[in-house]
């Protein structure tokens, strides 16, 4: 009996051990970075047009802070643009609109812009000339904006500003977390497994 007392506990505890392999939770920052990516793309919608183009739609909810389309629409289109594999991107057209209930009575005053904006400073400064009625600065309201971004590799454009593919994505993710304060699933804890108590005959 004794060898198959041992036999069994070897059995036990192998199965523990591939048991925890499996539940081993994920580095906790990555986690919080992936949830951030995946809220983002939850609020905006992506559609590519050719090799270097996407043209990508954020909406934004009824109450926002100032500048919430401008932080998501980056956040994607550097997102993408490091997956695709372009250190670089340019917006070269943005046309802001009001969506909701308030679309069906309202005439859109906003002017789409085909600029060139290659930092955030130019992409504030083309919602402000697209922001005839004040609209756009305000809390409240369902926005939108479409903008086509270009992808452009490290060679492409050189002399024109244009936005760093990893330094925005990566400022902007932890900004989401933080501002949504997104946090890591907590860890799997496996249940307490019985001692094993030799059987009396």
């Amino acid at each position: 009996m004794g060898s198959r007392m041992c036999l069994r506990f070897i059995v036990v505890l192998l199965t523990v051990c591939s048991l925890a392999a499996c539940v081993a939770p994920p580095n906790a920052e990555e986690q919080k970075r992936l949830k951030a990516w995946n809220s983002v793309r939850g609020v905006t919608d992506k559609t590519a047009v050719g090799e270097e183009r996407l043209n990508l739609r954020v909406e934004a909810p009824f109450a926002r802070n100032r500048g919430t389309l401008e932080k998501s629409l980056l956040l994607r289109a550097s997102g993408e643009a490091m997956q695709a594999g372009y250190p670089r991107f340019a917006i070269v057209y943005l046309d802001y609109s009001e969506t909701g209930p308030a679309s069906w009575f309202t005439p859109d005053f906003e002017e789409a812009s085909t600029r060139w904006i290659g930092s955030y400073e130019d992409l504030l400064a083309a919602r402000d000339r697209s922001d005839f009625d004040g609209s756009l600065n305000g809390s409240f309201g369902f926005k939108a904006v479409d903008a086509v971004v270009l992808l452009l590799g490290e060679d492409d454009q050189p002399r024109r500003e244009a936005f760093d593919s990893e330094a925005i994505y990566n400022t902007l993710v932890d900004d989401r977390i933080d501002r949504h304060r997104i946090t890591a699933t907590p860890k799997l804890k496996l249940p307490k497994l019985p001692r094993l108590i030799p059987s009396k005959r």
